[in-house]
C-alpha cells in the first residue's frame, strides 16, 4: 500500500530524491514532514520498534528524517505520534529480484497451474487412479473467480454465502446433547447405573463408609456445535482462503484483474459472518462431509449451503498446501524455493512418462475434506518414486534430501559435512549403481541491492561454491562421486561453469528456458545409457 498525499511520512532516496515506496533490500530514509523547530514532539514506530529521528539538511532543506533499513518483501506497519494525534500507515515494500508481475505470475503458478500440472503427471505415469482432475487449461484465474462468485452471491436457483449466513444466524440448528459430570454425591439429579458402577469401582472415589464420593451425573444441554453448522463453516473458510490467496495475486499485478471486485466480495462476506456469531462456537468437521442429514434435505438454508460446498469442492482444482501462501510476501523466498521445485517434479514426471517409467510410490497428492491438494514436504522421504519396466532403472526425487557421514546407515552420504540440497533427483540402476542430479532453488542474486533489470542478474558465489561441495561431498558406500550434475535456479540468467554445473534462470513468466534446460538435464538422467 501507498502512502496517501495526506500523509506526514514520505520516503526518499539516500540523496534525497523522492521515492513511492523502498524496494526489497533497498536503504532509504523516512521523512517526516513537520515543522523542523517541533521535532521533540514527533514519535515514530516501525513494526512497533521505535525509530531513532535527527535533523539532517539535504538538498539544501533541513528535514526530520529516521533510517530506512534493508528490509525483506512484506507489509510494514508505521505509526506516527504527534501533537497528540496518531497516524498508523501499512506499507507494502516489493520484490526487486523479479518484477511485480512476474510475483504475481509465481503466485498464480503455485495457487493453480502447477499443483494441477504435477497432479496430471503422477496419473499419466500412473498414480492416483480414479481420481477426476482437471484438464491443462481448466483452472484459470477468471474461472475462479466465477466459482467465487457463485459461492458468494448465489445463483438465479440458489442464495450465496452472504444470504446464507445471516438467515442462519436467526435460527441455527441445534440438538440437545448428553453430558456426564462429576459432581459430589450429594450434588447428583440424574444418576445412571453404569455411572453408579463407575463410582463404585473407584477405590480411591469411597469415603469412611464405603459410600462414593463422587458421582457422574446425565446433563442435558442444546448444543449447535453439529454436523450441519460444521459443514456451513467448513465451506465458508474454504472460500474466505480462496479469497485471499486471489487477492494476493491480483494486489501483486492489478492490471486488467477485478481487484475491486475481490475486495467487495471480502466486505460483504466479513460483513455476512458478523451476523452468523453461532459459528463461533463450530469447532471444523473432522473428517470430509459425505453425509445428508434430514436438516440438509428438509431446511432450505441449510440445503442451499450442501449445494454450495459441494459445488464449490468439485470444482476442478488442485491446491498447494502451503501456509505461506496465506502470506506470500513475508514469505516470498521458501515459496521460490516450492515454486522451483515443482518446476522440476513437473518436468521429471514429463520426461517419464515420455521414456515409459510408472509411479511406483508418491506423497505429492491426497485428498482431504477440502479437495485435492499437492504438498512438498521436506521429509527427507521421497516425493515421487519411478521404475522402468523394462530396464528396471529406478529414480527418486526427495526435497531437501539428507546425506548424512555415517555411510553404515545409508548408501549415499558426505564425505565431509552434512549436506542438505534442496533437490535431489537420485537414479539407480538394476546394477545398483547411482548417480545423483541436484537442483537448488534460490532467491538470491550476487547483488543484492541492485534491480534485476531483464533478468540479467548472476549468481551468488557461495551458492555455486556450494554446488561444488555437493559433487565433492556426496559419494556411495565404496566412496565413489556420485552427484552427475548440480545446478542452482534462480531469476537471473544462464551461466555455464564446468560440466555438470550450471546457473539456471528461473524466472517467474519465462519458464520455457527453465523447461528447455530441465528437459535437456533429465532426459539424459533418465536414459538407460547414459554415464
Amino acid at each position: 500500500m501507498d502512502l496517501p498525499h495526506t500523509s506526514k511520512l514520505c520516503f526518499l532516496s539516500l540523496e534525497g530524491e523522492p521515492l513511492e515506496l523502498p524496494a526489497e533490500w533497498q536503504p532509504a530514509l523516512l521523512e517526516v514532514r513537520v515543522p523542523v523547530e517541533q521535532r521533540k514532539e514527533v514519535k515514530l514506530w516501525r513494526q512497533g520498534t521505535r525509530l531513532s529521528i535527527s535533523l539532517q539538511e539535504i538538498k539544501g532543506k533541513e528535514r526530520i528524517l529516521a533510517d530506512w533499513s534493508l528490509s525483506n518483501p512484506g507489509y510494514y506497519r508505521l505509526r506516527l505520534e504527534y501533537q497528540g494525534k496518531v497516524e498508523d500507515q501499512i506499507i507494502t515494500v516489493w520484490p526487486q529480484k523479479i518484477s511485480r508481475e512476474a510475483f504475481a505470475q509465481m503466485l498464480e503458478d503455485l495457487d493453480a497451474r502447477l499443483p494441477a500440472s504435477v497432479a496430471i503427471g503422477l496419473q499419466r505415469t500412473g498414480a492416483l487412479a480414479g481420481l477426476k482432475l482437471p484438464q491443462p487449461g481448466e483452472t484459470t484465474l477468471a474461472q475462479e473467480m466465477v466459482r467465487l462468485r457463485r459461492a458468494v452471491n448465489g445463483t438465479e436457483n440458489r442464495p450465496g454465502l452472504i444470504e446464507l449466513l445471516p438467515t442462519l444466524g436467526h435460527d441455527p440448528h441445534k440438538i440437545l446433547k448428553t453430558n456426564k459430570i462429576w459432581v459430589r454425591q450429594e450434588q447428583v439429579r440424574r444418576p445412571s447405573l453404569s455411572g453408579l458402577v463407575q463410582a463404585f469401582s473407584r477405590g480411591h472415589n469411597l469415603d469412611a463408609n464405603r459410600r462414593p464420593i463422587r458421582v457422574p451425573d446425565t446433563r442435558v444441554e442444546h448444543t449447535i456445535d453439529v454436523y450441519e453448522n460444521q459443514l456451513v463453516k467448513l465451506f465458508l473458510e474454504l472460500v474466505n482462503q480462496r479469497l485471499r490467496r486471489v487477492r494476493y495475486v491480483f494486489e501483486a499485478d492489478p492490471r486488467g484483474k477485478p481487484l475491486n471486485e475481490v475486495n467487495s466480495l471480502f466486505t460483504r462476506l466479513k460483513k455476512a459472518r458478523q451476523q452468523a456469531a453461532f459459528l463461533n462456537e463450530v469447532s471444523q468437521p473432522k473428517q470430509q462431509p459425505n453425509q445428508i442429514t434430514m436438516v440438509l434435505l428438509k431446511r432450505p438454508p441449510y440445503h442451499a449451503a450442501l449445494e454450495g460446498y459441494l459445488e464449490f469442492i468439485r470444482s476442478p482444482t488442485v491446491r498447494l498446501e502451503d501456509s505461506d501462501l496465506d502470506a506470500p510476501l513475508e514469505n516470498l523466498p521458501h515459496l521460490y524455493q516450492v515454486w522451483g521445485t515443482l518446476w522440476v517434479i513437473q518436468t521429471l514426471l514429463e520426461v517419464a512418462e515420455q521414456k515409459g517409467y510408472q509411479v511406483e510410490n508418491q506423497c505429492l497428492v491426497g485428498r482431504d475434506k477440502s479437495g485435492i491438494y499437492v504438498r512438498v514436504l521436506p521429509n527427507n522421504q521421497p516425493a515421487v518414486s519411478l521404475i522402468h519396466p523394462q530396464h528396471k532403472t529406478r529414480v527418486q526425487l526427495i526435497p531437501e534430501r539428507t546425506y548424512g557421514k555415517d555411510s553404515k546407515k545409508s548408501e549415499l552420504h558426505s564425505d565431509s559435512h552434512k549436506q542438505r540440497p534442496d533437490i535431489a533427483v537420485e537414479v539407480k540402476l538394476a546394477d545398483r549403481s547411482q548417480r545423483v542430479y541436484i537442483f537448488d532453488p534460490k532467491y538470491k542474486l550476487d547483488s543484492e541491492t541492485q534491480e534485476n533489470i531483464g533478468n540479467q542478474g548472476k549468481p551468488k558465489a557461495a551458492d555455486i561454491g556450494k554446488m561444488h561441495t555437493y559433487r565433492d561431498a556426496i559419494r556411495d558406500t565404496q566412496g565413489k562421486r556420485v552427484v552427475r550434475y548440480a545446478a542452482i535456479l534462480y531469476p537471473g540468467s544462464y551461466e555455464f561453469y564446468t560440466e555438470g554445473l550450471e546457473a539456471l534462470p528461473a524466472y517467474p513468466g519465462r519458464e520455457a528456458e527453465l523447461q528447455e534446460h530441465l528437459r535437456r538435464v533429465l532426459d539424459k538422467a533418465l536414459s538407460r545409457d547414459s554415464v
